[in-house]
């Protein structure tokens, strides 16, 4: 590290700090000086053109992770987790963003290409002993190879729906007029966000607010009630149409219903739903029982209070648990898997894998040839570089980084 004054000209820009990092131990595996300026944006820009003026250029979007993927310091998985550790919205991203960062995709990939690898290897072999005996046995050993590969691609395939959720859910609240929609959604805020009126209809426009629960990052909206047609102004008509089209972009319904005049059900299709029965503290616990038990159906049923606050946490563990494909107990959601996959390029050539083992094991079940077989397990590794980046092309290359900010 070296104290450096900066001049343009005879003109002083600034007194920076330079950092030499010489190959291959740099970030990029290049030799790398980065300088430190004292800050302030009209200062750092001077800063900036004093080196553009002297022939540097701009760095491209994800030029240096870029480099660095080059030059075999991260695989193509850690290089796009790069993005999500700087892109994270929750704290549930940001850790799998770090994992994938730190290489836990990739390590178990690296164990799926090596048994792909010995796969190809013992059906190669097989060919050159088709009328040994032993050969039944390896086709045996090929067929519990082709299974577990199956199942472990289909366990990493299947995290894609729950990691793309990380980044963020949306819950709407639904209900007929009056069940106290706004109240709840005022409660599971825990501040004032919308206007609470005892008459019907007070919410006409929808309203949202971001909220975390348990690291998840989650948008609440609440919308207007639904009502009898006939019986809605213009006004209300139009918020019911809204409320339809915004609900209709939610990953979960919550469905109020007002214990207190439990009058329907919720709704069949759609987006996944969780009953709540609002309300609970005006009833008897004779009744609440017999309420309770009238709503119980195919949705989880939730009874809460948004005057006293009861059931609350039972609502937020029941609506993660949902999204999540959680047990959920008390308040806690935990992830079946560690790593989730974020990225559709990755899941698509995931899928491509699974689909070409799965190809294998059943050309295998039919009697075909060895040299056949051997193809779908190529094309597995195939599908794997894809991901790892052993095999990539320009285009590929283009379209990772070109998501990330100026630099990185």
């Amino acid at each position: 590290m070296h104290a450096v004054q900066l001049r343009d000209g005879g003109q002083i820009v600034d007194r920076v700090l330079a950092c030499h990092m010489p190959a291959p131990r740099s970030y990029t595996g290049e030799d790398v000086v980065e300088v430190f300026g004292h800050g302030g944006a009209l200062n750092m820009e001077r800063i900036l053109h004093l080196f553009l003026d002297h022939g540097a250029r701009l760095a491209q979007p994800g030029e240096f992770t870029r480099r660095a993927f080059l030059e075999g310091r991260l695989d193509l998985i850690q290089a796009e987790a790069v993005a999500h550790v700087v892109a994270a919205r929750s704290e549930r991203a940001l850790s799998n963003a770090q994992t994938l960062l730190e290489g836990a995709l990739g390590q178990r990939l690296a164990a799926l290409r090596q048994e792909l690898l010995q796969l190809c290897a013992m059906l190669e072999a097989s060919l050159d002993f088709a009328e040994d005996t032993a050969s039944e046995v390896a086709l045996t050993e090929v067929a519990r190879h082709h299974q577990h590969l199956e199942r472990e691609l289909e366990a990493v395939v299947g995290t894609y729906r729950r990691g793309k959720r990380l980044e963020g859910v949306t819950v709407g609240l639904r209900g007929r007029v009056n069940v106290g929609k706004s109240s709840l959604f005022n409660a599971l805020l825990q501040r004032e966000r919308a206007l609470v009126d005892h008459r019907p209809g007070t919410t006409r426009d929808y309203l949202e607010a971001d909220v975390d629960w348990q690291g998840y990052r989650v948008t609440l909206v609440d919308t207007a009630g639904d009502g009898p047609e006939g019986s809605l102004s213009a006004m209300e008509q139009a918020g019911q149409r809204l409320a339809s089209s915004v609900l209709a972009r939610c990953d979960l319904v919550v469905w109020v219903v007002d214990a207190t005049h439990p009058l329907d059900h919720a709704p069949r299709g759609g987006a996944p739903i969780v009953v709540v029965a609002n309300k609970v503290d005006l009833l008897t616990p004779e009744v609440r029982t017999v309420v309770c038990r009238a709503l119980a159906g195919e949705y989880p049923v939730v009874e809460t209070s948004a005057v006293t606050g009861e059931g609350l946490d039972r609502l937020r563990g029941a609506v993660l648990g949902q999204l999540f494909d959680s047990e959920v107990e008390g308040e806690s959601v935990d992830a079946v898997e560690t790593v989730q996959l974020v990225h559709r390029r990755q899941w698509d050539a995931l899928r491509r894998a699974r689909e070409a083992v799965t190809a294998g094991r059943q050309a295998l079940e039919a009697g075909l040839v060895p040299e056949l077989v051997v193809e779908h397990a190529r094309a597995a590794l195939a599908c794997l570089g894809e991901v790892t980046g052993e095999q990539f092309t320009e285009a590929v290359l283009d379209a990772v980084f070109e998501r990330f900010c100026v630099g990185k």
